[in-house]
């Protein structure tokens, strides 16, 4: 009986230890391709941003986008913030939607005036989404 007990128990420690490394690697796994989903849709966020912005810009060679070439630009980045919004904290939102408000009011300007804003929109958003992309880890 007694050789019986011990079994037991050394089975459910067992056990137990084989559920415990499941929910941790399962947890690891979450973690990875929330930030694995960060950084795609941020990157598909400013590749389309700047496309967009830098069209406006004087002597771009990107300033004859067809209307068709620019509503898939303005997809892609309105969908790069809207998966900015779901997956990110309200910080980083925040500065993606600052950027990307700055980028929409340039849109049909001849002359851009405010490009330091722009550019410090972009950087206040890079420096969020890396803090948080390193609290992720």
């Amino acid at each position: 009986m007694g050789n019986l007990l011990a079994g037991l128990a050394g089975a459910l420690i067992g056990l137990a230890g084989v559920l415990l490394g499941t929910w941790v690697t399962g947890r690891n796994e979450d973690r990875r391709w929330l930030r694995e989903q960060k950084l795609k849709s941020a990157a598909e966020f400013i590749t389309a941003g700047l496309h967009l912005y830098e069209s406006q810009l004087d002597g771009s060679d990107q300033r004859h986008l067809t209307r068709a070439d620019r509503v898939a630009w303005q997809g892609k980045l309105q969908t790069g913030r809207s998966v900015v919004h779901l997956l990110c904290r309200a910080e980083t939102r925040e500065s993606a939607d600052e950027f990307a408000g700055l980028v929409w009011r340039a849109e049909g300007t001849e002359n851009v005036t405010a490009q330091s804003d722009v550019v410090q929109a972009l950087r206040t958003f890079n420096v969020r989404l890396r803090q948080e992309i390193r609290s992720d880890r």
